[in-house]
């Protein structure tokens, strides 16, 4: 058995050494590799590199662990040939090694930028697989994210108008606009500039330039000029809400100051179902900040407001905190329901049978009129 072996191991040690011969002499003639190459995949150096007829490899399978030892290790370039048969390990001190260890350096430090990947180049003959089909899906992957962002974004103004309620009630410098009611109707309207819509002047601010305002008057306001802020945003005509005109407008308006009969039938919630633009809130529970409020007093007044806030005690809604114009101007206020505590007695007057709570709707949700 001994004697049948050597002329194997000897046939084979012929082989591995003619092998290192090559590959030490395709390193004298190809070992200085162009700097334009090495940026380039694996499979163009190799497809670069023409092998001897004689020795024609069909395929060259390279294993590279995360820090690669060739010499004396358990790392192996293996070579696939003709014959279908794999040459084992170069050991250290075996003629020829040193040869070796300098043909595999240059192919060991192009798989090292390969992310330490495993790295399969085909012959001449053969074409490389096409790697540009992953990169499209990454990028396609990525661009989603983008894409959803921006859809986000779009319909973060598309809701409702609380938002742009609540932005807009803070230009308002608390302390500095008095509150001012009269029925000199034909010079001033409680608002605190001139609204014009469509080319009409539609209300108007005190002639004093004082900017005073009351109740339905700033609440009026502040609904056109949010309006007008969400269809600049979006891209709108600012002079256009729901198609109304300006006689539309102003009819809204009078309806909104309860000037067009009595609270049931001219309010917030009728001006705003009436020409489209909005719906009323029938639960207390579901107001939420940026919502008109219209509450009504056990002593037969109103106040016009924007809501910002429930009042509770025990999970028991008893009062309502507001932004209005007041009696100290424009302001935040609290008021309290004729609802009763543990003592049968009431927080307050305001009535909490009688509130209307009006939302703009998302421009897509108007309804024709």
């Amino acid at each position: 058995m001994k004697k049948e072996a050597e002329p194997r191991f000897r046939k084979h040690y012929i082989k591995l050494v003619i092998l290192l011969i090559v590959f030490s002499g395709i390193y004298n003639m190809y070992g200085q590799v162009s700097p334009s190459l090495v940026d380039k995949p694996d499979t163009q150096l190799t497809n670069a590199i023409v092998l001897p007829d004689p020795f024609l490899i069909t395929r060259m399978v390279t294993e590279v662990s995360e820090e690669p030892e060739l010499v004396g290790s358990e790392n192996t370039l293996q070579i696939e040939t003709t014959d279908d048969k794999k040459v084992g390990p170069n050991p250290t001190g075996t003629p020829g090694a040193e040869s070796a260890k300098k043909a595999v350096q240059p192919q060991q430090a192009l798989t090292s930028q390969a992310d330490n990947q495993q790295v399969k180049s085909e012959s001449v003959a053969e074409k490389p697989s096409p790697v540009t089909e992953p990169a499209i899906q990454e990028q396609v992957e990525e661009s989603m994210p983008l894409s959803q962002e921006l859809t986000e974004e779009k319909e973060e103004y598309s809701p409702d108008l609380n938002s742009f309620v609540l932005d807009v009630i803070s230009t308002y410098e608390i302390g500095k606009y008095p509150y001012l009611l009269n029925n000199d109707y034909a010079n001033y309207n409680g608002v605190t500039t001139n609204i014009v819509y469509q080319g009409t002047l539609l209300a108007k601010a005190h002639p004093s330039g004082n900017r005073a305002s009351h109740c339905v008057g700033i609440t009026f306001e502040v609904f056109v000029r949010a309006m007008r802020e969400r269809n600049k945003t979006l891209g709108i005509s600012q002079d256009d809400f729901n198609g109304m005109s300006a006689d539309d407008l102003r009819e809204f308006m009078l309806t909104w100051y309860v000037a067009n009969g009595s609270k049931n039938i001219s309010n917030i919630v009728v001006a705003a179902e009436k020409y489209g633009v909005g719906t009323g809130i029938t639960r207390l529970e579901d107001a939420k900040p940026g919502d008109f409020v219209d509450i009504s007093r056990e002593n037969g007044t109103g106040h016009t407001t924007v809501f910002i806030n429930w009042v509770k005690e025990n999970n028991k809604i008893i009062g309502i905190k507001y932004w209005s114009s007041q009696g100290a101007g424009i302001n935040y206020k609290t008021e309290y329901f004729n609802v009763a505590d543990s003592n049968g007695r009431k927080y307050g007057n305001v009535r909490i049978d009688l509130v209307y709570i009006a939302r703009v709707l998302s421009v897509q949700d108007y309804k024709r009129f």
